[in-house]
């Protein structure tokens, strides 16, 4: 093989590594992001129990949430198997004080 037929596919090779590393980042920060919804919905209504709020109101009153965001949070919302990871997430949220800094958003996630 010629150098540059080696130069050319270690270019491709590269570059095709590096595209499925975004593509996985972007999955993994879709999940986050999904269970983050998910999480501040449980906290809005433990915090809020008259508020009887839903991801769904969140994710309809923010035009910015693409369609496999929404597909990943009912997933994440409806799965049992996703359960502690959200209880999880709750317990960041509240140790690290976001909740309390955060209940703006519990509007939004109030039935319209």
């Amino acid at each position: 093989m010629s150098l540059v037929r080696i130069a050319s596919l270690s270019l491709l090779l590269s570059a095709c590594g590096f595209t499925g590393s975004v593509l996985a980042n972007q999955v993994v920060e879709t999940h986050r992001l999904a269970v983050t919804l998910v999480a501040m919905e449980h906290l809005c209504n433990k915090a809020n129990p008259g508020l009887n709020g839903s991801v769904e109101n969140a994710m309809a009153s923010d035009p910015s949430i693409d369609e496999p965001t929404k597909a990943e949070v009912r997933k994440i919302s409806s799965d049992p198997a996703y359960k502690g990871e959200v209880e999880f997430m709750m317990q960041s949220l509240n140790n690290s004080g976001l909740a309390t800094m955060a209940q703006d958003l519990c509007k939004s996630y109030a039935a319209k």
